[in-house]
């Protein structure tokens, strides 16, 4: 198991002192390399940048996040987990699935709080290289799959195109996803929020009317 991702202290019951001390610092520490990374970049955070941002000693940072790989690989794993609530909320939230599709894109960029800035976009792109081909970003593309054929599956198969099984079409809602947040990595013109909910709408076009 990697070095960001020690097991539970106390597995069997509530977090103990020590359980919450280790959390709170592992919290402020991640909250602070991902503030720097969106100011930064990824490249241009050094681990000395964190710590004295952070106001904690390179030797305790260390001993949780052996490298700078390691705080973004804990990164991705909890933008999985948003991703994944995401998804889970969007499923609750809709009566169909055409209607679950629409509220999964429209939300995704939705938030006033997502920066849209240059430096933001380079920091998503250094991320997504960054957290691409680990056995941690593998797992949670398997966990963002299996959400994302959950909501699907929530509404049976007579609520996708004729002939689509739940993991072709999941494949097709994963494929629209990462292609619309990488076309905005790369391009200053472009409308993410907007694009988005448009594939969506589109997405739920292709489905049989509720």
């Amino acid at each position: 198991m990697p070095a960001s991702s020690p097991q539970p202290l106390n597995p069997d019951g509530p977090p103990g002192r020590v359980d919450r001390r280790v959390q709170e610092f592992r919290a402020r520490v991640l909250t602070t390399a991902e503030e720097l990374f969106t100011e930064r970049g990824i490249e241009a955070t050094k681990i000395d940048d964190i710590c004295e941002a952070a106001d904690v000693a390179k030797r305790t940072l260390c001993n949780h996040f052996p490298t700078k790989a390691h705080i973004v690989q804990a990164l991705s794993r909890e933008a999985v987990s948003r991703m994944v609530a995401s998804i889970d909320d969007a499923r609750a939230a809709g009566r169909t699935t055409r209607e679950r599709i629409t509220i999964l894109f429209d939300g995704f960029y939705a938030s006033e709080d997502f920066e849209m800035g240059p430096v933001h976009r380079e920091f998503v792109g250094s991320f997504f290289g960054a957290a691409h081909g680990t056995p941690e970003a593998s797992e949670g593309e398997i966990r963002v799959s299996d959400a994302v054929q959950a909501l699907l599956a929530a509404g049976g198969l007579e609520q996708l195109p004729r002939g689509a099984s739940v993991e072709t079409f999941a494949e097709v809602v994963l494929g629209s996803i990462y292609a619309t947040t990488l076309e905005w990595v790369h391009r200053d013109d472009y409308d993410v929020r907007e694009r988005t909910s448009e594939v969506g709408r589109f997405l739920a076009s292709l489905l049989p009317a509720d």
